[in-house]
């Protein structure tokens, strides 16, 4: 009985144990195929354009790419096109309430740019850094808010933005490897700007991200920071 019993957690533990292994090892270059060279490439083509807009908040260039290389998996033109008119129209006359969809290459939401302008108001980056954002609810901030997200430039720069907030906000993340800050921040991006460290740290083996247009029962889901260290063990 006891020799049973032993075997069987044995074999729970070892199925564990491959179940983990199986999560570390995938070939992410080969489950997404096309749609992961073509990320690759754009990322190629446009890194001296995305590093001189990096640079200005003195953040690592390869960090920053890490972190949205997933969204650039799932970046499809054709939605892209019909949620930015649908931004333009409905959130700068409304708000988030109105739109509240993802837009460009690194697919920032109206409301993420709103969470980084409101921290970095408050924080005294602003004052390092010497600007701050109009953060009024009327048409014109958030017409300024679209464009800023309607460009390249301006998501870049919303990126930098965002790694330097919460690098300030969680300074033991100096204290990891650099692929692991990698995971941490990309889940931030990925789940919530303003979440705990422990809260984010919990959030790292979660798996949320898909490229599905429509998520269903059948939608296979995968880890966001597991896809974002991977294209950076590349680099």
């Amino acid at each position: 009985m006891v020799n049973s019993e032993r075997l069987k957690h044995i074999a729970v533990l070892w199925l564990l144990l491959m179940g983990s292994a199986t999560a570390f090892s995938t070939n992410y270059q080969k489950t997404f195929g096309d749609d992961w060279d073509d990320a690759v490439r754009f990322v190629k083509v446009h890194h001296e354009e995305w590093q001189q807009e990096f640079d200005l908040f003195d953040v690592d260039s390869r960090v920053a790419e890490a972190i949205v290389f997933p969204e650039l998996i799932r970046y499809s033109m054709w939605q892209d096109e019909i949620e930015r008119a649908a931004v333009n129209g409905l959130y700068v006359t409304k708000g988030r309430e109105g739109a509240n969809f993802s837009i460009g290459r690194f697919q920032m939401k109206p409301s993420f740019a709103e969470e980084v302008e409101q921290a970095w108001n408050r924080s005294t980056l602003s004052k390092e850094y010497g600007f701050v954002f109009n953060l009024q609810s009327n048409n014109e901030a958030r017409r300024s808010r679209i464009r800023r997200l309607s460009t390249m430039q301006g998501q870049c720069r919303y990126l930098a933005i965002f790694i330097r907030l919460l690098q300030q906000r969680h300074p033991q993340l100096s204290q990891l490897p650099v692929k692991e800050q990698v995971c941490f921040l990309a889940t931030a991006y990925n789940r919530s700007l303003t979440a705990s460290y422990e809260q984010i740290r919990k959030m790292q083996r979660e798996r949320h991200f898909h490229t599905d247009v429509i998520k269903t029962r059948r939608t296979r889901l995968y880890v966001y920071a597991d896809i974002a260290a991977s294209f950076f063990s590349l680099k």
